[in-house]
C-alpha cells in the first residue's frame, strides 16, 4: 500500500487592508460609542411623537364627542325641565283712576204740601218748569180759614177795648190810694184786671198772627230755584196741611245745578280720599261726553255692612244735561305719594302655606324657584297691589302649577307680548 499522504493544508485568505477613506478603528469606536446614547434619543423622540398623537385623536376625536355628550346631556336635562311663564313685579304709577259706580242726585231737593185746608183755586207751574225761589205755584181757597181770621181780628179788637178799661180804672184806683181814699186791696184788684186784659189781648194777637199766616199759606211758592219733578194738583181738589198719611203731596222741586254724585270707596282706598280730588263721570245718556266734578265731603265713617266710605262728588250742570236719579260711572284720579308694587293677579298662590308668590330666582345660570311669601294690599281686577315681600323687577311664575316645589330647576320664559288684532277681512260680495 501505498503510504497517505497528507492533506494538503490552504493557507487562509489574506484580510482585505480597510481603504484609507474610512479607516476601521474609527467605524469600530463609533459604533461602540454611539449604541447607547442613539437608543435614548430614539425613544424620546417616539414618546414625544405619541404623546402628540395621542394629544391629536383626544383633539379630533374624542374631545368634540365629550363635548357633544355634554351639551346632548345638558340639552336633554333642559328637555326635562319644567317650563313656567313669569311676569314681572312693577312699581305702581303715583296716578291711579279708581272706577266706581255712583248715583246722581240733586244738590236739594223738596216735597211741598200744602199748610193750611182748602181747594186748588188755581195751579201754574208743570213738571219740567224752572221757576225760581219766591215764584208763585198754585193758589188755594180758604174760606174757613178766612171766616177763622175775621173771626180772630174781632177778638182782638174786644180785648184791645177791655184792656183800655182796665187800664182806666187801674190808674183811677191808683191815683186814689195816694189819698187814702180806697184801701190798697182794691188797688190791687183793679191792676189785676188790668193785667189779665193786656194777657187777653197778646194771646188773641198771636191767634190773629198765625191766623194771618195760614190765610197767607193760601199761595204755593216755590222754596228755591229748581226744576219741578213731579205735580200731583188739579183745579178743585180738596187739600190738607201737613204730609202724614193720606195728605196729598202737591209738588216736587229739585235744583240740578250743581248736583251731586255719590259714590261708596271700598275701605283699602279710602286713605287717598279727600276734598280737591279729581273726578270724571261718565252717563249712559251721553256716552261721548265726559263731566268734571271733584270730592267735596265724604261720610268719615265706613259702613258697617259693605265697609264702603260713601263719598259726595259736586258736578256743574249748567246746561240741565245731567238728571238726578241718573246712574253714572265714576273715575277717580287717585294720587298715592308712596306707589305700591303691583304683580299679575295670576300669579297669586294661595294654600295652607298662606298667601304665596313663586319666584324665579337665577342660580348659577340656571332659574330656580322660591315660594315667597307676601302681603297683599288693594285689588284692582288684573293687578293685585303688594304691601310686603316682593320687589320691582321681580320674576314671578304666572298660574303656578300646585305641586310646584320650592327649590325646583325650571326653564323660566317671559310672558308672551300681546299681539295687536289683526284687520278683518271683508267678506268677498256675491
Amino acid at each position: 500500500m501505498s503510504p497517505v499522504s497528507p492533506t494538503p493544508q490552504k493557507n487562509p485568505a489574506p484580510v482585505p487592508a480597510p481603504s484609507p477613506a474610512i479607516p476601521a478603528a474609527p467605524i469600530k469606536a463609533a459604533s461602540t460609542s454611539s449604541g447607547k446614547g442613539g437608543l435614548g434619543l430614539g425613544f424620546v423622540v417616539l414618546l414625544i411623537g405619541g404623546l402628540l398623537l395621542v394629544a391629536a385623536l383626544l383633539h379630533f376625536g374624542v374631545a368634540p364627542k365629550l363635548a357633544a355628550k355634554t351639551d346632548l346631556d345638558h340639552e336633554q336635562k333642559l328637555n326635562t325641565q319644567r317650563v313656567v311663564i313669569f311676569g314681572v313685579a312693577r312699581l305702581a304709577t303715583p296716578k291711579t283712576e279708581l272706577p266706581l259706580p255712583g248715583t246722581v242726585e240733586a244738590f236739594q231737593h223738596a216735597s211741598i204740601y200744602a199748610r193750611t185746608n182748602g181747594y186748588v183755586k188755581k195751579w201754574i207751574a208743570d213738571i219740567g218748569d224752572l221757576v225760581h225761589e219766591g215764584d208763585l205755584l198754585a193758589q188755594l181757597d180758604t174760606p174757613e180759614v178766612d171766616q177763622q181770621l175775621a173771626q180772630a181780628k174781632a177778638t182782638v179788637e174786644q180785648a184791645k177795648a177791655s184792656l183800655d178799661i182796665a187800664q182806666s180804672a187801674a190808674d183811677r184806683w191808683n191815683s186814689m190810694i195816694k189819698e187814702h181814699a180806697v184801701s190798697q186791696e182794691e188797688a190791687d184788684e183793679k191792676n189785676a184786671t188790668r193785667n189779665v186784659a193786656k194777657a187777653t189781648l197778646d194771646a188773641d194777637t198771636a191767634n190773629m198772627a198765625r191766623l194771618t199766616d195760614l190765610q197767607n199759606f193760601k199761595e204755593i211758592r216755590a222754596p228755591f230755584t229748581g226744576t219741578i219733578t213731579f205735580r200731583d194738583i188739579e183745579v178743585g181738589n180738596l187739600v190738607s196741611s201737613g204730609n202724614g198719611s193720606g195728605i196729598r203731596e202737591l209738588y216736587r222741586i229739585a235744583q240740578t245745578d250743581p248736583l251731586r254724585v255719590y259714590v261708596d270707596v271700598p275701605e283699602a282706598s279710602t286713605r287717598s280720599i279727600q276734598p280737591g280730588v279729581s273726578a270724571n263721570i261718565h252717563v249712559p245718556a251721553y256716552p261721548d261726553r265726559l263731566f268734571h266734578g271733584e270730592v267735596v265731603r265724604s261720610a268719615g265713617a265706613l259702613d258697617n255692612a259693605s265697609r264702603t266710605l260713601k263719598t259726595e262728588i259736586r258736578v256743574a250742570n249748567p246746561d240741565g244735561v245731567l238728571l238726578p236719579g241718573s246712574f253714572a260711572e265714576v273715575r277717580l284720579e287717585l294720587v298715592d305719594s308712596t306707589p305700591a308694587i303691583l304683580i299679575p293677579a295670576n300669579t297669586l298662590i294661595v294654600n295652607a302655606g298662606g298667601t304665596q308668590v313663586a319666584q324665579v330666582e337665577d342660580l348659577h345660570g340656571q332659574d330656580k324657584i322660591h315660594l315667597t311669601p307676601v302681603k297683599v294690599g288693594r285689588d284692582f281686577g288684573t293687578e293685585l297691589e303688594i304691601v310686603q315681600g316682593v320687589r320691582e323687577g321681580d320674576r314671578l311664575v304666572t298660574n303656578p302649577a300646585a305641586d310646584l316645589n320650592d327649590g325646583a330647576l325650571v326653564t323660566a320664559k317671559p310672558l308672551p307680548a300681546k299681539s295687536p288684532p289683526a284687520p278683518s277681512t271683508p267678506a268677498p260680495k256675491a
